[in-house]
């Protein structure tokens, strides 16, 4: 299959959350009147493939991963045996549960099917996030834990554009937030308290947390950059053209603001406000024109 230099989603991939709005909706400029929480952006995910466009016909996401592995990852084709990134929007409407994702280490011991999960946060809209332990927790019961559990985390007021890291084992939160969620690709959570009133899982969460205390330099990022070890994201605001490359491994870019044409090798696209493009690994060098554009690039490490 002859792939081309840059490939969009067929759809976009919506999830209704009890938590969400219609944030997702206007950035896109869909009419939908649902609760959307999150869009997922080319999910490889076996819960909820994203579908994409080649040539003209619609496939499941991870089946073009599968018949294109080598095209789409390139030089790191040998390091994952799938696509390994899970790439969310969240319209945080109220609040999500307080929660954590396990390692690898601590999902296989529970005998999950998933590997671990690394994540990290780009704000879109500001509001408050609550990312790791104030102080160390000393063998605290599971009802302890629960108790006033927002009072025991870090408190944040992120702003447009900030970022934060957050490593399998922290425990977290947010309220009032919008969010560029780019995480390994496992959709592992285990909830310790939920204000919906849903299920929690809080003895796999207390085998997966770490009670360390976590400091603000362990959570808070580069202004627009994001590096997290299996993968990182940078903000760019393009006006003119800009010269740039796949550097071997697959981007994918999240138009933030404006509208941009991509092209390389002949080929153009056009890549509008809340919509995402992949640029497989064997594009190489692209070109992005635009009077005022601002794109988050993604990719793998």
């Amino acid at each position: 299959m002859k792939l081309p230099r840059f490939i969009f989603q067929a759809k976009e991939n919506l999830v209704e959350k009890v938590w969400g709005g219609c944030w997702i909706a206007n950035f896109k400029g869909l009419k939908v009147f649902k609760k959307i929480g999150e869009s997922w952006e080319f999910s490889a995910h076996p819960s909820r493939p994203s579908e994409v466009l080649v040539d003209g016909r619609k496939l499941r996401f991870p089946d073009l991963v599968s018949v294109a592995k080598k095209e789409i990852l390139g030089k790191l084709v040998e390091k994952y045996s799938s696509f390994p990134l899970l790439v969310k929007i969240l319209d945080i409407r109220e609040r999500i549960s307080v929660q954590v994702h396990p390692s690898d280490d601590v999902a296989r011991a529970l005998g999950e099917e998933e590997s671990g999960k690394d994540e990290g946060w780009i704000i879109l809209e500001g509001g408050k996030v609550y990312i790791g332990f104030k102080e160390d927790v000393e063998d605290p019961t599971a009802d302890e834990l629960r108790e006033d559990v927002l009072s025991r985390l870090n408190k944040y007021d992120a702003e447009f554009l900030e970022t934060f890291m957050i490593s399998a084992g922290t425990i977290h939160s947010a309220e009032d937030v919008r969010i560029l969620e780019i995480s390994s690709n496992s959709n592992i959570t285990y909830r310790i308290f939920d204000f919906w009133g849903r299920d929690v899982q809080i003895e796999k969460a207390m085998k997966a947390l770490n009670f360390a205390r976590s400091g603000e330099s362990e959570v808070r990022g580069e202004k627009g950059k994001l590096e997290i070890p299996g993968f990182a994201a940078e903000v760019l605001e393009v006006a003119g053209s800009m010269e740039t490359s796949t550097d071997e491994v697959f981007n994918l870019l999240l138009c933030l603001d404006g509208s941009a044409t991509l092209k390389s090798g002949g080929e153009r696209a056009e890549l509008k406000k809340g919509f995402s493009c992949l640029i497989p690994a064997i594009t190489g060098n692209y070109t992005i024109e635009s009077d005022g554009a601002m794109i988050v690039k993604i990719y793998a490490k």
